[in-house]
């Protein structure tokens, strides 16, 4: 890595449109920092990566989002190795059609997709470089209506897929808005994305006709990624800091997204969950 690289940092790029983003990322000299789970899904993608650029500088680091050792354990091998980040893609998720329960004894929709993008933005947050042109790009969803069940964020009661995910998603937007405007994030653009449905394995835990439907109106994954694309291509000042982008364009998301009075209720539920589930977790660097 050369003092000059952008350095990024990626979730979710090991299978979907997260690959062509990565490679994207790497067609366009970033030294890039991977996080995956799979240990051999991580080296399919170094592969791939070497086929865009031959000199590509990727540093892959082992991270399961539904263990917060994995996470705590990856966000201080990255602390340890890296002075700054300039571009944080949050892109990993998961879409469960029946309740699932982490090591961590939390519903795994709600790990995976809105506690640990968080949790790791919040872990390396002092890397972000303030200088009006890093980037925090979370992966959002047009599946994002309806509220925030704060009384059973895991559905535990009564469990729907479709309503964890689509609760984990207007949670993202509300995190990403509530971040763009506190002032100790200053000099750092926050952005969420739509991708549309693409043809990924996000449905794979779905039933057959479900998994149809993710065939057969499922997009390209390079039309998928084309607003993250649009995001990472564009200086900050062309964008708008907080916004809910679709379609490569700033757009307008569900009332319930622009309730900022629920974002500091939820932000405050991640960080009390972030502290509790962390406690006693600590690593060798």
């Amino acid at each position: 890595m050369t003092n000059n690289s952008k350095i990024a940092l990626i979730t979710g790029a090991t299978s979907g449109f997260g690959v062509i983003i990565a490679s994207h990322l790497i067609a366009r000299g970033y030294f890039l920092i991977v996080l995956g789970r799979g240990k051999q899904k991580l080296e399919e993608l170094h592969t791939i990566l070497k086929r865009v650029n031959k000199n590509c500088q990727v540093d892959t680091i082992p991270c399961d989002l539904s263990s917060i050792e994995s996470v705590v354990h990856a966000c201080e091998i990255i602390s340890a190795k890296y002075p700054r980040i300039d571009l944080m893609i949050l892109n990993a998720g998961v879409w469960n059609f029946r309740y699932i329960e982490t090591e961590d004894h939390l519903e795994e929709t709600f790990q995976v997709n809105l506690l640990m993008p968080y949790f790791i933005f919040k872990s390396l947050r002092k890397l972000l470089v303030t200088n009006n042109k890093s980037k925090v790009i979370f992966t959002a969803s047009g599946l994002h209506q309806g509220t925030i069940h704060f009384s059973d964020l895991g559905f535990k009661r009564r469990f729907s897929g479709f309503n964890a995910y689509r609760q984990s998603k207007l949670g993202i937007i509300l995190i990403t808005r509530l971040l763009a405007i506190k002032p100790e994030h200053a000099g750092i653009g926050f952005y969420c994305v739509h991708p549309g449905m693409v043809k990924t394995a996000i449905g794979r835990n779905a039933s057959w006709f479900s998994q149809l439907i993710f065939k057969w109106l499922g997009q390209s994954k390079e039309n998928g990624a084309k607003t993250h694309l649009h995001l990472i291509d564009h200086p900050t000042s062309e964008l708008t800091s907080g916004g809910y982008y679709a379609r490569a364009n700033l757009s307008k998301s569900s009332s319930a997204s622009y309730d900022m009075n629920c974002g500091e209720k939820l932000l405050h539920v991640l960080n009390e969950y972030s502290v509790i589930q962390s406690r006693g977790v600590t690593h060798e660097s």
